[in-house]
């Protein structure tokens, strides 16, 4: 199945969530970084600029690209309007599972149906996360290498009842 993906949301914008969102974004994706405390938003805003401009000075990304990368993201924390249309959505929040949880008991109202949905988890099972989440084969563990803009790997662990 070949699936082109021009929206995304990403929930977390802490180290891995803001990370995983400018890589998307580089990538031409529109995306949602969603989370619930200004401030973060606020200070992921301000790490997504530093890294494109430190990639610039690198010569990994070309001048121009900074403006554009940082237009195909949007900082908010309006969970529920963020996901409508999206194609792939990435729980990224604090490894704490009963915060995961209540995300996921949004995604499972509010999610579309054929969306992708992602936990970025490290410490527990996908099984659990999503639990009460219809459509097991569109929902998967992904485990992201640190920093995700740079480092090319992701450990992708699927839910059980996917074929």
């Amino acid at each position: 199945m070949d699936i082109q993906i021009s929206k995304a949301v990403v929930i977390g914008s802490g180290v891995m969530g803001h990370g995983v969102c400018q890589l998307l974004a580089q990538h031409g994706i529109c995306v949602s970084l969603v989370d619930i405390d200004e401030t973060a938003l606020d200070r992921a805003r301000g790490w997504i600029s530093d890294n494109l401009a430190y990639m610039i000075q690198l010569g990994q990304l070309e001048d121009d690209r900074l403006e554009e990368v940082l237009s195909k993201i949007t900082f908010t924390n309006d969970l529920v309007s963020s996901l409508e249309g999206a194609q792939y959505i990435l729980e990224a929040a604090s490894e704490n599972f009963e915060v995961k949880r209540k995300i996921w008991a949004v995604l499972s109202i509010h999610a579309p149906s054929e969306a992708i949905l992602a936990s970025n988890t490290s410490s527990y099972d996908i099984n659990e996360l999503a639990e009460g989440i219809s459509g097991p084969e569109r929902i998967i563990g992904t485990h992201w290498f640190h920093p995700p803009p740079i480092t090319p790997c992701v450990e992708v662990i699927p839910c059980r009842g996917a074929d």
